[in-house]
């Protein structure tokens, strides 16, 4: 799979893609745009550890493979200063604080376990919502995914993913209950945006725990 050909199908895999995960993303991602929101967020910039428990594939996200995922991941700060983009368009700089990520999850029933690499963003969308310091966060990750799963339709139980390498993006809404501690509920994506014969997306939803380090 070449670079053009992952790009395009990073395109498709927003907008076409099947899973109630790029449902979310496009609608986010819509209101994440427009200037009147992007001006009044404050970007996350910190390093985090995040720990997760998630359902996976369930069945109301068109799932049929099993058991739950244990998540574990890292967050690094970005590498974009705000001295580095304060002359940039206020409606621009919500957008220009990436912090590269790297994570992974393992199935416990033996299913697709999955590896990724990529960028994260955040925003708080409320301060001091209960105390000082509080606030509600909203995450973003997009990236390459890497996973164990089965690619054809050769076991019924198992989705047919077509490919060990697949687009993924995740959705993180949560609390920031104090600037150490976050807890969070979370949606994630896998497909390979129409780029193999077989297409059948992954999605998890559970619960995170962030640790700024």
């Amino acid at each position: 799979m070449n670079v053009r050909r992952w790009l395009v199908g990073a395109g498709r895999a927003s907008v076409a893609g099947r899973g109630f995960a790029s449902v979310v993303a496009a609608m986010l991602t819509a209101l994440l745009c427009a200037p009147a929101h992007a001006q009044i967020m404050e970007t996350v910039t910190y390093s985090e550890f995040k720990f997760g428990l998630w359902d996976h594939d369930p069945g109301f996200l068109g799932g049929k493979e099993h058991g739950a995922d244990v998540n574990a991941e890292v967050i690094f700060a970005s590498p974009v200063s705000d001295g580095m983009i304060a002359t940039a368009p206020l409606w621009l700089r919500w957008a220009l604080q990436p912090r590269p990520t790297i994570g992974g999850s393992i199935n416990t029933a033996g299913d697709t376990d999955q590896a990724y690499v990529g960028a994260t963003w955040a925003w708080f969308l409320k301060r001091n919502l209960f105390n000082p310091d509080d606030g509600i966060v909203l995450g973003y990750f997009f990236g390459p995914g890497f996973n164990n799963g089965n690619l054809n339709e050769a076991n019924p139980q198992r989705k047919a993913l077509g490919s060990h390498i697949l687009f993924r993006e995740a959705f993180d809404l949560g609390y920031q209950i104090n600037p150490v501690y976050q807890v969070s509920a979370y949606i994630d994506h896998i497909s390979n945006g129409g780029l193999a014969k077989y297409n059948q997306s992954v999605n998890d939803i559970g619960i995170r725990l962030g640790i700024r380090f």
